[in-house]
């Protein structure tokens, strides 16, 4: 099938392909965004969207016939620029080279977790999703077949040809695992909403524990029947070594399709997957010796320097403390604030939502050490987690593939001397902080995504990399989650959103950690924040205020680009620009007073 904008005539009589190409780009926009009454003058930074939701917005243009990238969402001004860099996509399809059966090469991100040690079988992520009246055992049973055959890491075996510390990974070929001992059901009518909420949990776990890695056993599902007539929801337990943050996404997605098949009884057939995760695990490893890797070196160094603000008295004992939900607390953002931080406060700054976040949490994490007198040489070292499918490494499309891509790199955020006065009022050090955070987040190559190639992959540079300092506190931003009481295979908001779940015997990897995501609820936007702490160096009441002084931030955050004149440019929204911020903002203030 050739694309729809090849075709002579439109589905809206007298429409040109650029006016079809707007239209379509605002739908999938308000779809993606959840947002209505949008047109071709607003952009989709602005409305808060962020990368993770560029990438739904790029799969879902593929398959209206559209090809737009990552970049370009984020980067055009409006839809009509966006719409007007798109270009037209041949859905014919086209032999599959790339079967993705077959030994996986390990990605930096999966050697992190072997060196981190500790339990390995029930480390997961896991997601609750609403389920449709009409759904049957058997309807269910030839989904999550349909998933299995589909999307190759669900068939993933853990093999250790070496003993313990060595490992080796390979996706089973389709057909090799059988859905129907990975689906559960469990009767829950009739049952009160705590008691059906505390079956869930303990379901969640038991099928955690049933997961077997080194049988090629990494997926459980188990539904829980409300009855005939009545919806109700699937418990998904993925091993994290198949999984990550967007492919929930995708898998959601393919739920919803195979349903629609389903019900009709009809044969299943979910959209190709144009590049499997063993072919990024073969593109990583040919990466990690490439001279743009190595020619990063010198600043990553730079960035593990030591003289970092330090968590508490003594310094951090890797392994001594395992993960523990009695040391973790989840905080909430009203959505009156999260809303703005969304939409007008990123928009003001020209800025991405996560430097938005982490000037708010650079501002947090100074405010507690100076306190405690711990600051340090006033910088704070931390280890950024992004969902990895960033482009830099090769031009290949991963919206529809399944995996763990996670990133993680290390940032060193320097907010510089401030007036602390101005900080407290709201007034322009909040925005100076806003912009070297911003800049210095920008100042990493191409995301921090070739950092663990030098790490893991390439043994010159890991021996050095292994030696210099490590942060101790991780910051993750999971994106935006749609929540809908009305929409099947949406997830449940009352079990979290999360995600992870180390299982026990799993030992703490940074000092403090912190996964933080966006829930769409019918009210607004809320920001939600699991802080996970290290008991042997942070007590609780630290980690606590330390989680409400970021909240605190972000209020602040708000209230500062309330005021007239708030935002501006940066030095890394310019291109080829050799201006400093002090000389942008002097012109900056030159043209408002024209």
């Amino acid at each position: 099938m050739t694309s729809p904008f090849d075709e002579p005539n439109s589905s809206v009589a007298g429409e040109s392909p650029v006016t079809r190409r707007r239209r379509i780009l605002c739908e999938l926009v308000a779809e993606v965004l959840r947002v209505s009454d949008l047109g071709p003058d607003d952009g989709f930074v602005a409305l808060g969207g962020d990368s993770i939701l560029a990438m739904q917005l790029v799969s879902r243009a593929r398959k209206a016939g559209l090809r737009i990238t990552v970049g370009e969402v984020l980067s055009r001004r409006d839809l009509a620029a966006l719409a007007d860099a798109a270009t037209t996509v041949d859905l014919t399809p086209a032999p599959v080279a790339d079967s993705g059966v077959g030994p996986v090469a390990t990605t930096p991100i999966i050697r992190w977790f072997r060196e981190r040690g500790g339990g390995v079988d029930t480390y997961n992520q896991f997601a609750v999703l609403r389920t449709p009246s009409g759904l049957t055992e058997a309807h269910l049973t030839a989904m999550v077949q349909a998933l299995l055959d589909h999307h190759d890491v669900l068939r993933l075996r853990l093999t250790l040809p070496g003993g313990e510390g060595d490992w080796a990974l390979e996706t089973l070929p389709v057909g090799a695992v059988a859905a129907a001992p990975a689906v559960r059901r469990i009767d829950v009518a009739g049952r009160s909403a705590t008691d059906r909420a505390a079956l869930v949990r303990q379901e969640l776990a038991e099928a955690r524990d049933r997961l077997r890695p080194r049988e090629g056993n990494v997926l459980q599902a188990v539904w829980c029947d409300a009855g005939p007539g009545r919806r109700g929801e699937l418990a998904l337990v993925v091993h994290h070594l198949a999984i990550d943050s967007i492919s929930w996404r995708i898998l959601a997605d393919d739920l919803a399709t195979a349903w629609r098949a389903a019900a009709k009884n009809a044969a299943i057939a979910l959209e190709p997957v144009p590049v499997s995760f063993r072919r990024w695990s073969e593109l990583l490893t040919e990466q990690a010796h490439a001279q743009a890797g190595a020619a990063e070196l010198p600043g990553w160094l730079d960035r593990l320097r030591p003289g970092a603000a330090r968590f508490g008295d003594r310094a951090r004992v890797s392994g001594r403390d395992e993960e523990s939900r009695e040391r973790s607390c989840t905080v909430s953002l009203p959505a009156e604030f999260t809303e703005e931080l969304l939409t007008s406060v990123v928009s003001l700054f020209h800025a991405d939502i996560n430097d938005v976040l982490l000037a708010g949490l650079a501002l947090a994490l100074d405010d507690w050490h100076r306190a405690r007198g711990t600051a340090g040489d006033g910088t704070a070292l931390l280890h950024l987690e992004g969902h990895g499918r960033e482009s830099a490494l090769a031009d290949v499309d991963l919206s529809r593939t399944v995996g763990w891509f996670t990133s993680m790199f290390p940032i060193r955020l320097d907010l510089g001397e401030l007036d602390r006065a101005e900080m407290d009022a709201a007034g322009p050090a909040v925005g100076t902080a806003v912009k070297r955070i911003k800049e210095q987040v920008r100042s990493i190559p191409d995301k921090g995504v070739r950092y663990g190639l030098l790490r893991y992959l390439n043994p010159q540079t890991a021996a050095l990399l292994e030696q210099a300092e490590r942060p101790e506190f991780v910051f993750n931003y999971l994106g935006r989650f749609p929540v809908s009481d009305d929409a099947d295979w949406s997830v449940v908001p009352e079990y979290g959103t999360g995600l992870d779940d180390t299982g026990p015997g799993m030992p703490m990897a940074h000092s403090i950690e912190v996964n933080a995501a966006t829930v769409d609820r019918p009210d607004g936007p809320v920001l939600r924040a699991t802080w996970t702490w290290d008991g042997s160096v942070v007590s609780e009441a630290d980690t606590r205020e330390l989680a409400e002084t970021w909240f605190r931030m972000l209020r602040t955050l708000v209230a500062h680009a309330r005021e007239p004149g708030a935002g501006g440019l940066t030095p890394s929204d310019l291109t080829l620009s050799s201006l400093s911020q002090e000389e942008l903002e002097e012109i900056e203030s030159d043209l408002r007073a024209i």
